[in-house]
């Protein structure tokens, strides 16, 4: 054990988990908590691919999050493997967050995690999100839905946009942790390279601009990501599955790619603050999503 390792503090540390159906808010909640831009956050069904670690430390204890993707019932090799990231996390920790929006009816994929979660043996706390915008009797339903299943367990009813209303959350997942030495650095706040975060931030700026299919079909690889003193330079491959997804990912002029470089140095710049020269070609790789090698070859999925 190095010096450095031997040095991190003791406190209540653990694994946390965050389940639940696709858009509930499980992002936003984490780079809410971390108060950094770790997960791809936008409105698009699978936003999230796969699961991020991202690392909240205090004096007293250090929480290690997992984004999971949503629970999303698909016909895809994608999605089959990103149910089965989901569901391997569920008895890998030692608390799991299932998180619900009310603004949405309960349905299939609801029941789904539910149950899941339900089987877990592990410590549960269900999050009841989106309540800035839910109606009263909608919160009500949804909470009876998933009690009716996960039976007794906290229930909190949160905006994950709002940190103020996060901190009981963050007090009630260390009441449940154990004392032991931190598992990383308590200035970290992932595990990911940046690179991978890189891509997951021109991935975001592409699916908050453009409609339809074609967000689902999106896929980043980072060809080239080098750094010096005062400049980032990258250069990116954007790979749609048809012709005419390329088209559009495009658009008239090159207009919309130029507005996904721009979109996309604007949020990285939040996380690098360097001059940042960003380089974005447009591919096509016919039916990526049911090709396991070329998904672990970009690492937007788990191996």
């Amino acid at each position: 054990m190095s010096d450095e390792i031997a040095n991190w503090p003791t406190g209540q540390v653990g694994f946390v988990s965050i389940v639940g159906r696709p858009n509930v808010g499980k992002s936003s909640f984490l780079n809410t908590v971390l108060d950094f831009h770790l997960s791809a956050v936008s409105n698009k069904p699978q936003t999230t691919r796969k699961n991020w670690r991202g690392i909240l430390s205090d004096e007293k204890s250090q929480i290690v999050f997992i984004d999971t993707p949503g629970a999303h019932i698909g016909n895809s090799q994608l999605s089959e493997t990103m149910l089965e990231d989901i569901f391997r996390t569920l008895n890998d920790v030692d608390v799991l967050l299932c998180m619900a929006d009310p603004s949405r009816e309960p349905g299939k994929e609801d029941k789904m995690i539910a149950e899941r979660v339900a089987e877990s043996h592990r410590k549960k706390i269900l999050l009841i999100n989106k309540i800035d915008i839910a109606e009263p009797a909608q919160i009500a339903e949804t909470k009876a839905f998933y009690l009716e299943i996960l039976d007794d367990v906290p229930v909190f009813e949160i905006s994950a946009q709002d940190r103020k209303s996060l901190d009981p959350v963050l007090d009630a997942i260390r009441a449940e942790l154990s004392t032991g030495p931190f598992f990383y650095d308590p200035e970290q706040v992932t595990d990911s390279y940046t690179r991978d975060i890189g891509a997951e931030l021109i991935r975001e700026a592409s699916l908050n601009l453009l409609r339809k299919e074609v967000p689902h079909s999106i896929a980043i690889e980072i060809d080239q990501w080098k750094e010096s003193e005062n400049k980032l330079k990258i250069a990116a491959t954007i790979f749609v599955e048809r012709k005419s997804q390329k088209l559009i990912v495009i658009g008239k002029n090159g207009d919309m790619l130029k507005q996904i470089k721009r979109d996309a140095i604007t949020a990285l710049k939040d996380i690098i603050d360097v001059r940042i020269d960003l380089k974005l070609h447009v591919k096509v790789a016919s039916d990526w999503r049911n090709k396991k090698d070329f998904m672990s070859n970009l690492r937007i999925i788990n191996e």
